[in-house]
């Protein structure tokens, strides 16, 4: 059995791994270049500031990249079935949102940050008008179809 290849979804599941791995180190060290104290010995706000940024967008790309990866394995190798993987996926879609929100978009919910509030509010009465109308004209268009 020396002779066997590795599956394709363990490949695919180790180079996530590795990416998510790399990303994270990267953004924890500085990346290339990394910042440099001040006169005091700590380090300059703004350079503080700067990698706290690139830590927090180096764990969001690592959590992306791992619940996109679960949600394929989930479908790809048969781990659940028929509405259980389609709630599986759904629940790994809501977590992503949740990432990608607080790790890109740095929004969160304090009080004062109640313009964000509103802008993700209104960003979600768009999203669901647009997809509603999109359901009502495709079940039409279905009813007219049949």
């Amino acid at each position: 059995m020396s002779g066997q290849h590795p599956s394709k979804g363990a490949v695919l599941l180790k180079a996530f791994g590795a990416a998510a791995l790399l990303s994270a180190a990267r953004a924890v060290s500085g990346g290339s270049g990394a910042p440099r104290p001040d006169r005091a010995g700590g380090l300059s706000d703004g350079a503080a500031e700067k990698r706290r940024d690139l830590a927090t967008y180096g764990i969001g790309y690592a959590l992306a990249l791992g619940l996109t990866g679960l949600a394929f394995v989930v479908v790809t190798w048969g781990w659940a079935a028929g509405t259980t993987a389609l709630g599986i996926v759904f629940a790994l879609a809501l977590l992503q949102a949740i990432v990608h929100f607080r790790c890109f978009l740095h929004i969160d919910l304090r009080r004062s940050h109640r313009d964000d509030l509103q802008l993700l509010l209104f960003s979600s009465l768009i999203v669901c008008l647009m997809v509603g109308g999109t359901l009502v004209v495709l079940f039409n268009l279905r009813m007219r179809m049949m």
